[in-house]
């Protein structure tokens, strides 16, 4: 039977499009900074005056685009996701999304089979985030020297300094690195408990491993909230099968 996944078609794809498009307003209004600084506005004052109405109605467009993104993207396709994924624990009704072949458990207890779609998940998201810092730490790492030689550079320009500072101390590098730092590292907080507590085979009847269940997805949920990260579809689709494989012998030896 072939995957289906309609939440990521109609909540992650639209969230996906506007961090793109965001990104690519970050990169202009950064030049648009470095443009403003080299044209002298006394010998082009046409050209000088162009390029800060289009600074200034970029900056305009990525606050806002950045604001939709975290108050309105971001949240409506995490809680379609949270929706879809209690509905499939639970067997209730809650959306109208379609989800096949997303989650991979054959738990029949609601709270057992919670937990079980709750690891697997932080499986993916902490190898799948794991392996978009890769390029993340490169790029941050540029910067941050970049950067250092620019400050050690006598002669460097405050206002080049002060661009510099701008795009490395934006969203999209240091405090990007850090958020997805961060959510790969809670994400193998989660798979790890998860993991210990199905080895330990608890009575899911019981409010010890309920209340565990909960606190974890609680944990797991509340991680991806506040990293705010959106995870590559690239990078997953590229390395989906040898994932999706592990995760498979991890359920298989877990008994899940």
């Amino acid at each position: 039977m072939p995957e289906i996944d309609t939440v990521g078609e109609n909540y992650y794809k639209p969230l996906e499009r506007a961090e793109s498009v965001a990104g690519w307003l970050f990169w202009v209004v950064s030049i648009l900074s470095i443009a403003a600084l080299l044209v002298d506005r006394a010998a082009y004052p046409v050209a000088y005056d162009a390029i800060q109405i289009g600074f200034v109605v970029c900056v305009l467009l990525f606050f806002a685009l950045g604001q939709a993104q975290k108050l309105y993207f971001f949240p409506r396709a995490e809680d379609a996701r949270r929706r879809q994924l209690l509905q499939n624990s639970f067997d209730v009704a809650l959306t109208n999304e379609e989800t096949v072949g997303y989650y991979n458990n054959e738990q029949t207890n609601s709270l057992k089979r919670l937990a079980a779609s709750t690891m697997e998940s932080a499986y993916f998201t902490s190898n799948v985030s794991r392996k978009m810092l890769v390029g993340q730490r490169a790029t941050t790492l540029c910067y941050v020297c970049l950067y250092l030689v620019a400050i050690l550079y006598r002669s460097t320009d405050l206002e080049v300094l002060a661009v510099l500072a701008q795009v490395l101390f934006s969203e999209d590098v240091l405090s990007r690195w850090i958020r997805l730092e961060w959510l790969r590292s809670r994400s193998e907080k989660v798979f790890d408990s998860l993991n210990a507590m199905f080895v330990a085979k608890p009575a899911f009847s019981r409010p010890v491993a309920q209340s565990q269940a909960v606190d974890l997805f609680s944990f797991y949920e509340s991680t991806k909230s506040t990293a705010a990260i959106l995870l590559s579809s690239s990078v997953f689709h590229k390395h989906n099968s040898d994932l999706t494989a592990k995760w498979e012998q991890i359920r298989q030896k877990l008994g899940l």
